[in-house]
């Protein structure tokens, strides 16, 4: 093939073992160099892989793997969000057991927590592209949830309060996960819905 006479590499195969390997240890990789730019040296670091075995293997670079990589894992901590909503009843209740089931997924992978909520706040556009599009779906989810437990004599949130909300809760979590606390996030459940007032959704916030 033209690319392996210009390169003297041979592209691996879409099921590539080694290529899997780097991309899975996206999360990792961004943890160990605490929010600095991840590079291919570093997901080798991290995946076990030997820089000398490097060539060839994920072409798309190390940005697009950590971004699909951040991809990947907001969207699955969403859908653990939205689908924690069926476990209460109750407005407040529902608000209180799917904050908890997102802390202890975040406590039991510090790894994914660090790449959902501290490498988007310092790295690169596409990190923060994807952070708000997450963003604006939590926000949209709460606008839904509401609507359809309130009262019809109960004044909604405006969705700029509920954007409030959400962005108290982003950065409480970046804050602690930044420092190291990630394990501590299920204990940590009512100053981390105290930051937004999730508790109390009648009240006006302020981040």
């Amino acid at each position: 093939m033209l690319s392996e006479v210009l390169t003297g590499v041979r592209p691996c195969p879409p099921e590539c073992a080694t290529c899997e390997r780097l991309r899975a240890a996206a999360a990792p990789a961004v943890l160990m160099t605490g929010g600095a730019e991840v590079t291919m040296a570093d997901l080798a670091a991290a995946a076990g892989v030997p820089a000398s075995a490097l060539a060839g293997h994920c072409p798309e670079g190390a940005a697009r793997v950590v971004a699909d990589a951040y991809r990947r894992a907001a969207g699955d901590l969403y859908g653990e969000y939205a689908a924690s909503f069926r476990l209460a009843d109750s407005w407040p209740e529902k608000l209180g057991a799917s904050l908890e089931r997102l802390l202890s997924r975040l406590a039991a992978e510090p790894a994914m927590a660090h790449l959902c909520f501290v490498a988007p706040v310092s790295g690169g556009e596409e990190l923060r592209e994807i952070r708000e599009t997450f963003r604006e779906r939590y926000v949209a989810l709460l606008a839904s949830e509401q609507g359809r437990h309130a009262d019809d004599d109960e004044e909604l949130l405006p969705e700029l309060a509920l954007e409030l909300m959400v962005s108290a809760v982003f950065r409480t979590i970046g804050e602690l996960v930044a420092d190291g606390r990630a394990p501590e996030l299920p204990a940590m459940l009512e100053d981390v819905a105290g930051a937004a007032q999730v508790f109390e959704p009648r009240v006006a916030l302020a981040v």
